[in-house]
């Protein structure tokens, strides 16, 4: 299965991991994720990650959230084959979840929503 792990550490960690579980989460002394930031939320690249995707827009940094890039976001998601979203603060305030593991289109829906 592959999914993305939302991460509400502070803002250097990025918004979260792509991770695959078919896959081994190491990589030498790398993470075996696919790091997901955006301007004010990430830098564009993390040593820790074998890769970084990162999202570029003022106005995301401005608004201090990722909305005016959630499209971009869920579809980067879906290109990269993403079936889940592992979100637990979402998971208090909405149904269709199991232990904080949303379906992406259900996630996606509720991202959308906030716009």
């Amino acid at each position: 299965m592959k999914y993305f792990s939302i991460d509400y550490r502070s803002p250097p960690s990025g918004m979260g991991q792509i991770i695959d579980t078919s896959l081994p989460p190491m990589i030498g002394d790398r993470h075996n994720y696919i790091l997901v930031t955006y301007s004010g939320n990430g830098k564009e690249d993390n040593s820790y990650y074998i890769q970084t995707k990162h999202f570029s827009s003022k106005e995301a940094e401005e608004e201090g959230w990722a909305g005016p890039i959630m499209k971009e976001i869920i579809q980067f998601l879906r290109d990269q084959g993403v079936t889940h979203v592992y979100d637990s603060e979402l998971s208090y305030d909405y149904e269709g979840s199991d232990d904080g593991m949303f379906p992406l289109e259900r996630w996606s829906e509720i991202m959308m929503s906030y716009l």
